[in-house]
């Protein structure tokens, strides 16, 4: 056999073997995290249960840490857990001890890109920048904003007055929802108002 030919079936084969290899690692299913949320069946039970309400620009998203969460009593090993961080802008506060201009820091569970969490991954749910979102956080003490649930906790903005969800779960802007409230940021807000001076 020649050298050329050599070559020729060398670069064939190393060639199968890296098709072979690619089609290997996405026929095996992601690594996600699974969380566990609560479900908000109305917006007064979502208004409750953030502790702020915002509309905010995403001003720096998809910033990986590992982060220790776990503030179990009398646990002496902390574990660290993946999140995707991403800092939030407020425009309009709604609801909370924060200021228009103010920056938030919001994580979402699981590392975007290596292992993220399931709802948000089919949903593509995580935070990016220069975009508008409608928030509905947890605040904790020594730990950045989260979602109250990724499905209905976070609504985008479109075009300053639009909203739009991915998720069937949301009460706002998923077009197919049987409980779709509105698609109208203005009308949310006003909804989201009424239930607090109900409170």
């Amino acid at each position: 056999m020649t050298a050329a030919k050599k070559c020729v079936v060398t670069t064939s084969i190393l060639a199968f073997l890296a098709l072979a290899i690619l089609v290997a690692v996405h026929s095996f299913p992601k690594p996600m995290f699974h969380g566990d949320y609560p479900y908000y069946p109305d917006v007064a039970s979502i208004t409750d249960a953030a502790d702020v309400i915002i509309v905010g620009e995403v001003v720096k998203a998809k910033d990986v840490q590992n982060l220790i969460v776990n503030k179990t009593p009398g646990q002496s090993h902390k574990t660290t857990t993946p999140y995707t961080v991403s800092q939030v802008k407020v425009i309009k506060p709604i609801k909370g001890k924060v200021n228009a201009g103010d920056i938030l820091t919001v994580k979402q569970l699981g590392d975007y890109k290596r292992k993220p969490e399931v709802t948000l991954h089919e949903m593509n749910g995580y935070l990016s920048k220069d975009t508008e979102q409608l928030m509905f956080l947890c605040e904790y003490d020594d730990s950045p904003y989260s979602a109250v649930n990724p499905g209905q906790g976070v609504i985008e903005v479109r075009d300053g007055t639009t909203l739009h969800s991915a998720n069937k779960y949301s009460l706002f802007g998923y077009a197919e929802s049987p409980k779709k409230t509105t698609d109208s940021l203005d009308s949310a807000i006003a909804m989201i108002k009424d239930c607090l001076n109900k409170q």
